[in-house]
This record gives structure tokens, C-alpha cells and sequence, in this order.
């Protein structure tokens, strides 16, 4: 099996600047084709610590995909380390300078003298073209071993993994002994604890494969991993653990791999041509936000308030007085009002609500910071849920939008 490092190279990164996505994206991508990430690596621009890490890597790995560094400005160090690694030199790039001249004379401008520079390029590396950018990827070969430089940017990075980085090393993979296949199931509505509970101990179904537990807010994901020598076999030993992970917690499980509930509650949503409607106050916006973050999604979104305070719920939404005297904005008669309201002001098929104090102050004895309800509506009937869930802030305002979700969710299912 093709083993792979990821080494990320910046001062922003390891300060803390900017979140390290590339990383994440190269792994997922490079486990997808069967190769196997063992070492992600962060370090800052200095020439001397490229150099030790491409050594280290390189030692333990097939491959190091490198990203940051390429550009043409003094901290842009990357190139000149390699060369240094490679005993290499650098050289006049003609096709980079005459795609580089393009890009600049489509602006109405000529290529300056630093950026002329980023056409300064190894003589040893095959170069891999950036259609996204100005600075090219590098390929080196030696000793079996390889080391690829890409741009940091992550469209940049992308485009040139997928052009021409995965593509490669797909055929270099199917050269190897051993295949590792990955499947991941999404679940909601339960937690870590309950759903080891459910399923039972690995080792009573797993054999010699893995099973990972990755919760969040949003769920808890269950990574299943397999190693064979040969494809087939590793597909057909996946397929048998995740029958017996799904006849235990199939009730739980909303969908597989790149899914999220967003998009699996878009798909129903447009697959029973159901529209949806929302009226928020503690999570201000949030779940139509998620709503709305998919292409297509004024197919089944209609609209949405966010009504904060007592006057914006009976102004926007016609919330009666006299419920938010006597139950408080934070109650089941207001947010089932809340659901429909908004479903019968915008017509549409569902109505939700959110009302709840997320904190960090505002709680009561009887209604704890935390302390959320939910309201879902369609044309023949409302229903609420009461959940308390911490003392964050942020948490409880995720947790809202994720539990409105799995109620859409749900009730799409009947």
C-alpha cells in the first residue's frame, strides 16, 4: 500500500492565523484512491526545518505532498528548499512564463520581474501547470521515493491534485500489495456512549478491521476501515460489518461518507416537493443558513424571521400577547405558535421554530442556560420538544440547529 505524508509549510499556519483545510482535504482525497495517510506535518517558513522534515518524511513514506511556500515574495522559501534537497538548480521555465505573460496581458499588464520568478523552476521536477494560479506544482522523483510541491491556496491545490497529483497516484496504488477501503455512516439522535451500547463490542463482529467513533454536535460518525490484498475482498468484508452496524442502529443512521443531514433533508425535501419555513430567536439565523447552504435551495426554501424579542414575535410572526405573559418566549405554547405562524405566513409545507437561552446568562431555575424548544409544523398539527443542553453559548446554538434538523429529518421519513 502507497503510504503518504502531508507536510504543510507556514508561518500562519503554525501561529495559528489561518486553519490548516489543505491537510484535511488532501488525506480525505489520497484515502479515497486507497493510499495510507500516516504523518500530517505542520512547519514554519525556514529553510533549514524544510529541509529536516522533507528528510524525516521521506524516510518513513512513499510520498510527501507538500503545500505553501511557492509564491514569489521573500517567505516563500519552498522552492529553493527543495532544490537544496535535490542538489538541483534552478531554471528558465519557457511554458510557465508564456502561460504566466497570459494571465497578465488578459489584465492589460506585463509580467514583473518578481513575478517572472515563479517561472524559476527546478531542473529535476517534472512540473505540474496551475490553472488556477500563477505558481506551478513540482513532481521529484528519486530513489523510489516522491515529493510533490503544490501552492498553498486551496483552490490552487486542489486543482493541481486533481488534475494531476490523484490521477497518478491511483495508478501507483493499483501497482501496490494491499487495498484499504473506507466507509463512514452518519448517525443523529444518539450519543457515543449509547451507540457503542447499541452495536456491541468490536471484536465480537469487527475481525481484523477497524471501527472509529468521531462525535460532534451534529452526531457521531462511524468509520469503518479494511485492509485486504485484494479489493473484492476488502469491499465484501466492509459491506458485511456495515449490515450488522445497520441492523442494530439503522434508526440512527441518516447517511453514508460525504452526506451531511443538510443535504440529506434537501434531497427529501425535493424528492416529496415539501417546502420549509423557519422562525428563529436564540440561534438568529443559523438554521436557515443551513437550510440555504446547498445550490437549489429556493426549491424548497421558502423564507425566514428571526424574531428575538417579545414585540418581534407578535409584530412578524403574530405571536399572542398574552402566551409570552404567561408561558415566556422559551415555552412550548410559543414555539409551536412560532412554527405556525411562519408555516401559514409563507405557505408552506413545514414550519420550525427555535426559542431557547443559549447563554451565557439569562438562565432561571426552572429554565437553565441551555434550555431550548423546538417546534415543528406541517398543515395538520404542531409538535414541540423540550431539550437542555449546556452551559455554551456556541454548543447550544449548534445543538439547535443540528436537533431542528433530525426533527425535519424525521418527520420527512413518515
Amino acid at each position: 500500500m502507497l503510504t503518504i505524508s502531508v507536510l504543510t509549510i507556514g508561518d500562519e499556519i503554525c501561529i495559528g492565523q489561518i486553519i490548516n483545510t489543505n491537510a484535511a482535504w488532501i488525506a480525505n482525497e489520497c484515502t479515497k484512491i486507497g493510499c495510507n495517510v500516516t504523518i500530517h506535518s505542520t512547519i514554519g517558513d525556514d529553510i533549514s526545518i524544510i529541509l529536516r522534515e522533507v528528510e524525516r518524511l521521506i524516510t518513513t513514506s512513499d510520498v510527501v505532498l507538500i503545500t505553501g511556500g511557492l509564491g514569489p515574495t521573500h517567505d516563500d522559501l519552498t522552492k529553493d528548499a527543495l532544490c537544496e534537497y535535490f542538489n538541483d538548480t534552478l531554471v528558465h521555465h519557457q511554458p510557465t512564463f508564456d502561460y504566466l505573460s497570459s494571465i497578465y496581458a488578459r489584465r492589460g499588464q506585463t509580467v514583473s520581474e518578481r513575478n517572472a520568478t515563479q517561472a524559476l523552476l527546478p531542473s529535476k521536477a517534472t512540473i505540474l501547470n496551475n490553472l488556477r494560479g500563477t505558481a506551478p506544482g513540482m513532481w521529484f522523483e528519486q530513489n523510489g521515493k516522491i515529493v510533490v510541491s503544490m501552492p498553498g491556496v486551496p483552490r490552487e491545490m486542489k486543482g493541481i491534485m486533481e488534475n494531476h497529483v490523484l490521477p497518478a497516484l491511483s495508478e501507483l496504488t493499483a501497482k501496490t500489495k494491499g487495498v484499504q477501503v473506507f466507509k463512514t455512516l452518519l448517525t443523529t439522535g444518539i450519543t457515543e456512549a449509547n451507540l457503542a451500547d447499541l452495536i456491541g463490542e468490536p471484536n465480537t463482529f469487527m475481525n481484523d478491521a477497524t471501527l472509529a467513533f468521531l462525535p460532534s454536535y451534529q452526531g457521531v460518525r462511524l468509520r469503518i476501515g479494511v485492509l485486504r490484498a485484494e479489493k473484492q475482498d476488502a469491499l465484501a468484508e466492509l459491506t458485511r460489518i456495515e449490515s450488522h452496524i445497520r441492523s442494530r442502529a439503522n434508526n440512527f443512521i441518516f447517511g453514508e461518507n460525504e452526506q451531511t443531514l443538510t443535504s440529506v433533508v434537501a434531497g427529501l425535501l425535493l424528492e416529496k416537493k415539501c417546502t420549509v419555513s423557519v422562525a428563529e430567536s436564540c440561534t438568529g439565523g443559523m438554521l436557515g443558513a443551513a437550510l440555504t447552504e446547498l445550490a437549489g435551495s429556493s426549491a424548497y426554501f421558502e423564507g425566514g424571521v428571526q424574531v428575538y424579542s417579545y414585540s418581534a414575535k407578535e409584530k412578524i410572526l403574530g405571536v399572542r400577547h398574552s402566551t409570552l405573559l404567561e408561558f415566556g418566549a422559551v415555552s412550548q405554547e410559543t414555539v409551536e405558535e412560532m412554527a405556525n405562524k411562519v408555516r401559514e405566513k409563507f405557505g408552506t409545507d413545514y414550519g420550525i421554530s427555535i426559542s431557547g437561552i443559549a447563554g451565557p446568562e439569562g438562565g432561571l431555575p426552572d429554565k437553565p442556560v441551555g434550555t431550548v424548544w423546538i417546534g415543528l409544523a406541517d398543515r395538520y398539527s404542531v409538535h414541540s420538544q423540550k431539550f437542555v443542553f449546556s452551559n455554551d453559548r456556541t454548543i447550544n446554538r449548534e445543538r439547535s440547529v443540528s436537533t431542528a434538523l433530525e426533527m425535519l429529518y424525521r418527520a420527512l421519513l413518515l
